[in-house]
Order: C-alpha cells, then structure tokens, then sequence
C-alpha cells in the first residue's frame, strides 16, 4: 500500500514527472540538391536545450544522398514526404519530462571543412510526441564545395610566365556532381580565380568546364617572384549557392 501511494504521488505531483523517449530524426539537405550522408562524410548534428545550451544529442548523419529523379524532380502534394529510409539522417532519442525548446543545428559536409557550413533552427518538442514522420526535421545547406589545386605549388619564373594551369573541382554539398545534360549544368556556375600578390591583384581568370564531372580549369601567368594567392569562387545566380576554396602559389628565381 505505501508503495502503490507513492507511486499514485509520483504520477500526479509535476515534480516526480517520468521522462519519455521522444523520437528525432535530423536530415540536412544541400540547397538545390539532396541530403548530405555518406558519400560526404555526412554532416556533424548538435542537439542542444535553446535556453539552458544543455547538450542532449548529437552525431553524424549517414545514408544515402537520395535518388536524384525522386529528389530533384518528382513532384510531391504538401506535406508528402521526400526522404526515404534509406536516406541519409541522424536519428536521436531523448528522455524528457517536459516540453523543451530545442536547437538543432548542422555542420557540414565533414570531408570539406574549408567549404563547409552551419544551419540552425528551433522548435518546441513535447515528451513522447516525436519528430520522426515523413522527411522529420530538415536543415537545409547552403553552399558549394570548391577545392582548388595547382599541379605544382612552386615554380620559377620562366616556367610560371609561360602559363600555370589552376584546376578546381566543384560540386554540390551532398557530393553532387557537377557535369553536362545532367541535374546540375557547369554552364549555371560561374567559377573564377582571384590572383593577388600580396595588396595587389593580378587578375581574375573565369575557369571552364574541364570536361570530367566537377572538374573546372583556367591558366594564369606570373612574371614576378613571389607568394601568389588565389581564391577560386563558384556561384548559381539562380539558387544564390556560393563556394570558396584557396591554394598559394609561390614564384621563385631561375
């Protein structure tokens, strides 16, 4: 009987409330494109207590980035869902008591730290009301992933005045390639190279497609010793998604 009494103040005191496992399911989704998951290293995922910073939750999501027709094209009814199971996420369970004002946020793509990105959002959750039917909680990546790279980092003068090439790959935060008649069309990026020597500019050099996916080239001069920096950018006008990516060329004496 005293057990039993305790148990009956228990449920109906607030402060012996019992926690419930609340389901969430995190997916982050590039913008323009599809989820972020293995074939990028997925993204890292925090779940914190808005108002405290409690950390409740957090890991990597994994999966597949999502079959493109189904992601880019099929049309859906509000409130369809697009993800699959197989899709990439992070799935968290938590024990809570009461209603808690959550931040999730999403770190990404992992195997590009230089390209990567942060989004966050908030919403309410309430015990044993899960976040976990249809695609769950989205975080949308904006961006792209730019890694320049020169066949040599350091030359002399006479090679660098008769042309350097710089090459950059490019693709969309879920590892999306980049590449003709495809979802994706080189001709909607502009990538270029921004050459400086020190304070001053040498030029800005618009690469091309280099006909293998994700693959954009120019070639460049140099008739001066020195640390040459150059950042290469990508831009879509049409999504805003713009990428940045940096390598150093140093010029020496013959």
């Amino acid at each position: 009987m005293r057990f039993c009494l305790l148990l009956c103040i228990a449920l109906l005191h607030p402060c012996f409330a019992l926690a419930e496992p609340t389901d969430i399911t995190v997916r982050v989704i590039a913008r323009n494109a599809q989820y972020v998951g293995d074939l990028i290293d997925g993204a890292f995922v925090t779940i914190t207590d808005a108002a405290s910073g409690e950390m409740l939750a957090q890991g990597i999501t994994s999966g597949n980035a999502g079959n493109p027709k189904r992601t880019m094209q099929t049309a859906r009814k509000r409130g369809e869902p697009m993800a699959v199971n197989s899709d990439a996420k992070f799935v968290a369970t938590l024990d809570i008591d009461e209603p808690r004002y959550l931040q999730v946020t999403a770190y990404g793509p992992l195997n590009n730290h230089f390209s990567a990105n942060r989004a966050s959002a908030t919403q309410w959750i309430v015990p044993g009301k899960h976040i976990s039917g249809g695609d769950g909680w989205v975080l949308e990546l904006p961006g792209l992933l730019v890694a320049p790279n020169l066949a040599e980092s350091s030359v002399s003068i006479s090679k660098a005045a008769r042309g350097i090439v710089i090459e950059a790959e490019v693709m969309l935060m879920c590892g999306c390639p980049i590449k003709p008649d495809f979802y994706w069309d080189p001709t909607d990026y502009e990538v270029v190279a921004i050459v400086r020597r020190g304070d001053d500019e040498v030029g800005r050099f618009p690469l091309d497609y280099a006909g293998a996916a994700s693959e954009f080239e120019t070639e460049i001069t140099a008739r001066l010793p020195g640390v040459y920096d150059v950042t290469v950018y990508a831009y879509d006008s049409a999504s805003g998604n713009t990428g940045v990516g940096q390598i150093e060329l140093t010029v020496t004496e013959d």
